[in-house]
């Protein structure tokens, strides 16, 4: 692989998530009026669980790139707020699961429609080529992350 390609792809990821932060990741931070108003990793928490249908710690910390210490303070909050609950593994005692409760899974649907209006938002004047061409270019993204992830070569813990 050319070194110059590398450096170019690097400079762009690193333009574009500012650029994403700055659009769209601005709808984690609005008030929607849902109680309690979590914060953004708590949100971000929520839907990793909604997504994978359970999930263990050290998983979900990979997935929203939170140390062991703050994690456990997140888990915690969300069981009190009566979102998630810990499940220890039949087959083994040391692994515990993470899984949305009937009243997580209310919360997170509330929340997801609020997200789903601001995003239409964002994007109604937006050309159905370009939305096109993005769906396709992201898609192929996740495919090429999902094929690093698989020859085991990350190195991020």
């Amino acid at each position: 692989m050319e070194k110059t390609m590398l450096k170019e792809l690097f400079n762009s990821l690193f333009e574009f998530m500012p650029l994403y932060h700055q659009t769209i990741g601005c709808i984690y931070h609005k008030d929607y009026g849902i109680e309690p108003n979590l914060n953004k990793s708590q949100q971000k928490a929520l839907f990793i669980i909604k997504k994978r249908g359970r999930i263990i710690p050290s998983s979900l910390g990979k997935a929203i790139d939170m140390q062991k210490g703050s994690l456990t303070t997140l888990i915690d909050s969300l069981v009190e707020y009566g979102f998630v609950k810990r499940e220890g593994d039949p087959k083994d005692r040391r692994k515990q699961w993470i899984f949305l409760t009937s009243q997580g899974e209310e919360y997170i649907s509330k929340l997801m429609s609020s997200f789903q209006k601001e995003f239409e938002r964002i994007f109604e004047k937006a050309d159905s080529q370009d939305i096109l061409k993005m769906i396709e270019s992201i898609e192929f993204v996740k495919e090429v992350l999902k094929n690093i992830k698989e020859t085991g070569v990350i190195t991020c813990k």
